[in-house]
């Protein structure tokens, strides 16, 4: 009998894949270090694994949960608890954080399909967060905390370690969860920083060069980053720009060079 390609897709419509693994769970809330001064956020509880470990630890617990469903099955599990609990149903990477009380925490098992979205609106936010502990896919978490000539090296590595110190906390197998994923998991912990990790003049320009860069992986700089090539000077067939050899791949560079491209090309434009 011929399945219909809609039928097939709907088995997890949420992209859901819940942790079921105690251990694992035990190990996350040991690892978020949450205490019973702190006002916590979980993103995505599913069944609760995390929720019912972090209640007890924390100040307060909000959940937001996109999955009208399991929303009245947390309600209902948790509504006669002595702990301070509330569900917000809706859109994690859609949520207007600031109004939440600041300097909370973030515990979540982000679900894949959104997982980045959500962090990139969570980091916009970073002045009111503490610390977010977060699991994702292995192979996002390699980008997130790749260094410079590291083939995992993206523009993704450079926004979030411009905003965030990143740290490696513990790596999941798929086996943790049900339904089974093809791939592993990282819980990795996000503290916004203070001050970004470069001074930039100007951050939209900066992060305009640095998509540049890496837009086209394999290309040198000197064909990425043409759109300011008034800017570019050439030395005995070689040409520079703020000092920087442009035969270069935007993957060798360091936060602090495109800090460099990008203050000199403020500078040069005013």
């Amino acid at each position: 009998v011929a399945i219909h390609p809609l039928h097939a897709m709907r088995k997890s419509p949420l992209g859901q894949n819940f942790l079921v693994d105690s251990e694992i769970a035990k190990s996350i809330v040991e690892l978020a270090d949450i205490n019973t001064e702190d006002d916590v956020v979980e993103i995505g509880p599913g069944k609760a694994i995390l929720t019912q470990r972090l209640l007890p630890l924390s100040r307060s617990l909000t959940a937001i949960e996109l999955d009208p469903k399991l929303c009245r099955e947390l309600e209902n599990r948790f509504k006669n608890e002595a702990y301070s609990f509330r569900i917000i149903e809706g859109d994690a990477a859609k949520y207007d954080y600031s109004s939440l009380e600041q300097g909370f925490k973030v515990v979540s098992n982000l679900p894949y399909y959104a997982a980045t979205h959500i962090m990139k609106k969570l980091i916009h936010f970073g002045n009111r967060i503490q610390s977010m502990t977060l699991m994702m896919q292995k192979e996002v978490v390699d980008r997130l905390t790749a260094e410079p000539g590291n083939k995992e090296y993206s523009s993704l590595s450079v926004y979030v370690q411009y905003h965030c110190q990143v740290e490696r906390l513990l790596e999941i197998p798929n086996t943790a969860f049900s339904p089974r994923p093809k791939i592993d998991s990282t819980l990795f912990s996000l503290k916004p920083l203070p001050r970004p990790m470069v001074q930039v003049q100007d951050p939209q320009l900066f992060f305009k060069i640095v998509n540049a860069a890496f837009f086209h992986k394999r290309k040198m700089l000197k064909n990425n980053l043409k759109a300011w090539k008034n800017n570019f000077k050439n030395e005995q067939g070689q040409i520079y720009l703020a000092g920087i050899d442009l035969s270069r791949r935007g993957e060798t560079l360091t936060m602090s060079e495109f800090a460099n491209l990008a203050n000199y090309i403020h500078s040069s434009n005013e």
